[in-house]
Order: structure tokens, then C-alpha cells, then sequence
């Protein structure tokens, strides 16, 4: 009775950490491009819990072992722990930004340039900014929170760049995949669309030239292939000689009218 009840146990065991495996694997598969350190961490979950199939295999066909018995709880261990950090960073960076249709009345106060182009540090550039969003779909991804845009007169959604975690719409700036898919989300829209982006040396400090580098060459590809205005406001100070050459190499600066 005993060899029977513990036959049940370790078919029922084994069929749970089945259905845990199919279930990560068709999490993985919806799992979005844009979290690709999630998309990696997953793939070890999978292949930690394979280890486990593959030791509960072995040990119902009789081949009982210290070590496989080892093995096949390390490779729980390792998988479930591994599926909770995922969970917690999707959440995490998760952002909800709505761009809704403008009503017909809205006109652009102003033309764009589609592509990217750097501005230099201004306390003008607030106006500037709520010029150019005025009158089509935009967006404004800022070290400055949302009521400091609103009592600009900008109405565009505001991504704030920030480390304090459960509000609403801030993002870690470290988080620069899902800062990309959120960007490209508006540009794949109708009509024209402006996007601008403060502080690039904030993201730099937070991530690195070079990564910051590439996401930048991202928007602007997007940007030119979807009819996208990106203004990236800069301190040209704060970056090497080297850094500042790539840059002014790859985006002209915007010129202001006279």
C-alpha cells in the first residue's frame, strides 16, 4: 500500500512540474521582445526545471541516486525563484500610457523634421517643448515629473525617469528596453508625432554611453520611418570628446529660429 501511495505521489509530482514547465515555456513564447533580460532569465527557469523532469525520470525508472535526488530539488529551487524575480521585474517596469486620438480641431502650432535631433540645455526648452507637442500625438520622457509639464501647458503624456517605485507612469531609467517599446508604440501611430527626451546625461550615468548610444540610433531609425520628430536635450559638457563626436555625428543639433 505504502510502494502504491508513493507511486501516486511521484506521478502527481511529476505531472505538476510538467505543467509548470509547459506553462513557463508558453510564457516565454508571450513574453515580449522588449524584456530581453527577462526572456534569458526565463530560458535558465526552463532549462533548471528540465534538470528536474529529467532526475524524476530517472529516479521512477529506478535509478536512485544522492545526486539526482540533489539535482532534482536544486532544479526547483533554482526555477521557481528564478520565475518570481521575472514576475517582479515585468511588473516593475511596467507603464501604462494611453495615446488617444486628437480631435480634428487640433492643429501642429509648428513643423517637425522627422529623425532625431539634439538640443542643447536651455531654460527655455520647456516652452519650446509644449510648442511642438501642441496639435499632434507626443510624448516626453524627463527627469522633471508631470506637474511641473503641466503647469508648462503641455498636455502630452510624461514618462517620468525615476527610481521611486509604484508611481504612476515613472520608469527606471535603466530600464531602457521598455523605454524603447513604449517610444516606438507612439510612432507606429497616424499623422506626425514628437517625442523628447531630457537629461541625456542622467541616462548615461544610470546606464552607459554606449547602451544609451543604441537606443538613440533605435528612435532615430523609427523615427524616420514613421514620421517622428525626437528631440534629445543635452549638456554637451558633460560628455567626453569622443562621446560628443559620435553624437554630433549621428544627430544634427536643432537650430532655433531667429
Amino acid at each position: 500500500m505504502h510502494e502504491i501511495a508513493q507511486g501516486f505521489w511521484y506521478a502527481g509530482h511529476f505531472l505538476l512540474v510538467l505543467a509548470i514547465f509547459v506553462t513557463l515555456y508558453m510564457f516565454y513564447l508571450s513574453t515580449k521582445e522588449t524584456h530581453k533580460t527577462e526572456r534569458h532569465l526565463i530560458m535558465i527557469a526552463l532549462l533548471a526545471i528540465f534538470i528536474d523532469i529529467l532526475s524524476e525520470l530517472s529516479l521512477s525508472a529506478g535509478i536512485t541516486t544522492t545526486a539526482l535526488y540533489f539535482l532534482g530539488i536544486a532544479g526547483e529551487f533554482v526555477g521557481a525563484l528564478i520565475v518570481i524575480l521575472v514576475l517582479f521585474r515585468i511588473r516593475r517596469g511596467k507603464v501604462e500610457i494611453e495615446f488617444k486620438p486628437l480631435p480634428p480641431s487640433n492643429r501642429a502650432e509648428i513643423s517637425i523634421t522627422p529623425g532625431l535631433l539634439l538640443l542643447k540645455a536651455d531654460e527655455s526648452n520647456g516652452q519650446l517643448v509644449c510648442r511642438f507637442s501642441k496639435g499632434r500625438q507626443s510624448l516626453i520622457i524627463s527627469r522633471k515629473n508631470e506637474d511641473y509639464w503641466r503647469a508648462l501647458g503641455c498636455k502630452a503624456p510624461v514618462i517620468w525617469l525615476s527610481k521611486v517605485e509604484n508611481v504612476r507612469n515613472a520608469i527606471n531609467p535603466r530600464n531602457l528596453e521598455y523605454l524603447a517599446h513604449i517610444t516606438v508604440q507612439l510612432m507606429k501611430g497616424e499623422g506626425e508625432k514628437f517625442v523628447f527626451i531630457d537629461e541625456l546625461e542622467y541616462l548615461i550615468i544610470e546606464n552607459s554611453f554606449d547602451r544609451v548610444f543604441r537606443l538613440l540610433t533605435t528612435l532615430k531609425d523609427h523615427a524616420l520611418l514613421h514620421n517622428t520628430m525626437v528631440m534629445v536635450e543635452f549638456e554637451p559638457e558633460t560628455l567626453s570628446k569622443k562621446e560628443l563626436a559620435l553624437l554630433l555625428r549621428e544627430f544634427p543639433i536643432f537650430r532655433r529660429e531667429r
